[in-house]
C-alpha cells in the first residue's frame, strides 16, 4: 500500500469519527439556539399581550399560540419555558410546541398568559442538519483531498524519479548513482545516505568480483600442475599398486577441486549479474544436445532416455545459463539413476519435468539445493550442481518442486518467461 493511500484512508477513518461527533454536537447546539430564540420571541409576545390587556382590558385568543385566560389564583409568577405537545384534530397528529406562561394581575383581574410556538421534531432537525453537514463536510473533504493530492504529486515527483533511478541502477553500470535534490531535508538526507551506501557497496562488489575471478584463476594453475604430475606418475612402471591407487585418489580429488572452483566462480558471476543477455532458447533442442553429449555415459549405464514435448517452449533467458541449467539437472539424473532404468523428460508450454529412478526419497529435500549438500557417497559428486540449478532458477523466477513416488524422483520446473 502506498503511503499517500494509507494517509488518505486514515483521514477518511478519523474523518468519519469526527463527523459523527461533530454532527451530534452541532445538532444539539442548533436545537439549543433555536429554543433560546423561540423563548425570547415568546417572552416578547407575552409582554405584548400583557400590554394590550393593560391598555384595552381585552384580548382575542388565538389558539393554541396566544392565550390569555382569567384565573382564580391571585399571583404573579413567570413559568420556565417548556416543551409540550398538542393534538391537532384536523391532521390527527400530536404536534410539538414550545410554551411560555406568565401569571399576572391586570387591572384587578387575575390572568394567565400563555404563548406557544410550533417546534420541529428532533428527528426532523437531526435528519435535515445531518444531510446539510454531510454535504458540507464531504465537499470540504473532497477539496482537501484534491488539494493534498496535487500538493503531494508536486512534493513527491522528484522522490519518485529517484526511486526509478534506484530501481534501474546496477553495479555493472559505468556511471555512478546520482540522485536529484528534492529541497526537502528528510528526502535529501535519505539521498545522501543512499549515495554513500551505493558507493560502499559498489566498492565491495568490485572487490568481491575481482577476488572471485583472481582466486579461481590462480587456483587453476597449481591444480593443473598437480594433475599433470599425477598423469606422469601413472606412466611410471616402478610404482606399486597401492602407490598408484593413492595417486589416483589425488588426481580425482584434484579434478573435483577444480570443478568446485569453476562452479563457485560461476555462482559468483550469476550473483554479480554477469549473465544479462536474453534470447529465445528452445528447451527441446538443449535437452537433445545434452542427451547426445552424455550418450557414452548413458550407454555405459544402460539407461533409457525418453523425451516428450507437448509444446516447444521458447524460454527467454541467457543461452549459457539455459545450457548450464539443463546440463546440471540432466547430469544429476544420470548420476543418481539405477543402472538399466529410464530417465523421462516431459516438456510443456509453461513447465518441464525430469524423472529418474531411485531406491528411496531424499531424506532432506529442502536442503538438496544448498551448496555442498549431498546424500550420495559418490566420489564424483561435488554438491554444487543443484545449487547452480537453483541459482539460475531463482535468477529467472522459475519455481522448482521435488517429489518422490513409485521409486521415482520427479523435478518439476514451472516457467515464467515462456
Amino acid at each position: 500500500m502506498k503511503l499517500l493511500t494509507k494517509i488518505n484512508r486514515s483521514y477518511l477513518k478519523y474523518g468519519l469519527l469526527v463527523f459523527l461527533i461533530a454532527d451530534v454536537i452541532i445538532i444539539l447546539m442548533i436545537n439549543y439556539i433555536l429554543k433560546d430564540e423561540i423563548d425570547q420571541q415568546l417572552r416578547l409576545e407575552t409582554k405584548e399581550i400583557v400590554r394590550n390587556l393593560e391598555e384595552t382590558g381585552n384580548f382575542q385568543n388565538i389558539y393554541p399560540t396566544a392565550i390569555a385566560q382569567k384565573t382564580d389564583k391571585s399571583e404573579e409568577k413567570v413559568y420556565q419555558p417548556k416543551d409540550t405537545i398538542i393534538y391537532d384534530a384536523i391532521q390527527d397528529v400530536m404536534i410539538p410546541f414550545r410554551e411560555f406562561s406568565k401569571s399576572k394581575i391586570i387591572n384587578g383581574i387575575n390572568y394567565r398568559v400563555t404563548t406557544r410556538h410550533m417546534l420541529m421534531e428532533f428527528n426532523d432537525i437531526f435528519a435535515l442538519f445531518t444531510v446539510l453537514i454531510s454535504v458540507v463536510l464531504f465537499l470540504v473533504f473532497l477539496g482537501f483531498l484534491l488539494f493534498t493530492q496535487k500538493l503531494n504529486t508536486m512534493l513527491w515527483e522528484t522522490f519518485n524519479k529517484n526511486i526509478e533511478r534506484l530501481r534501474s541502477y546496477s553495479f555493472n553500470s559505468p556511471s555512478k548513482l546520482e540522485l536529484t535534490a528534492t529541497g526537502i531535508n528528510e528526502f535529501d538526507d535519505l539521498n545522501h545516505v543512499l549515495s554513500m551506501m551505493s558507493s560502499r557497496l559498489e566498492k565491495d562488489y568490485t572487490a568481491t568480483k575481482e577476488f572471485s575471478a583472481n582466486a579461481a584463476h590462480e587456483l587453476q594453475t597449481p591444480l593443473a600442475v598437480i594433475r599433470n604430475k599425477c598423469e606422469n606418475l601413472f606412466s611410471n612402471s616402478k610404482l606399486d599398486k597401492n602407490t598408484i591407487e593413492t595417486i589416483r585418489e589425488i588426481y580425482l580429488s584434484t579434478d573435483k577441486l577444480s570443478g568446485i572452483t569453476k562452479a563457485l566462480l560461476l555462482l559468483a558471476k550469476i550473483d554479480h549479474g554477469q549473465f544479462n543477455e536474453k534470447d529465445h532458447v528452445s528447451l527441446n533442442q538443449i535437452f537433445k544436445y545434452w542427451i547426445n553429449s552424455f550418450i557414452d555415459v548413458i550407454q555405459d549405464r544402460n539407461l533409457i532416455v525418453s523425451i516428450s514435448a507437448t509444446d516447444n517452449c521458447q524460454l527467454l533467458m541467457d543461452k549459457r545459463l539455459a545450457n548450464l541449467l539443463i546440463q546440471n539437472i540432466f547430469a544429476n539424473s544420470i548420476k543418481h539413476s539405477n543402472i538399466g532404468e529410464e530417465i523421462s523428460i516431459c516438456l510443456a508450454k509453461d513447465y518441464f519435468t525430469i524423472t529418474n529412478s531411485g531406491e528411496k526419497a531424499i531424506n532432506q529435500p529442502d536442503m538438496i539445493f544448498n551448496r555442498f549438500y549431498t546424500e550420495s557417497q559418490n566420489i564424483g559428486s561435488t554438491g554444487i550442481g543443484l545449487a547452480i540449478v537453483k541459482k539460475i532458477a531463482d535468477h529467472y523466477k522459475i519455481d522448482i518442486n521435488y517429489s518422490f513416488k513409485d521409486f521415482k524422483h520427479l523435478f518439476t520446473f514451472k516457467l515464467q518467461d515462456c
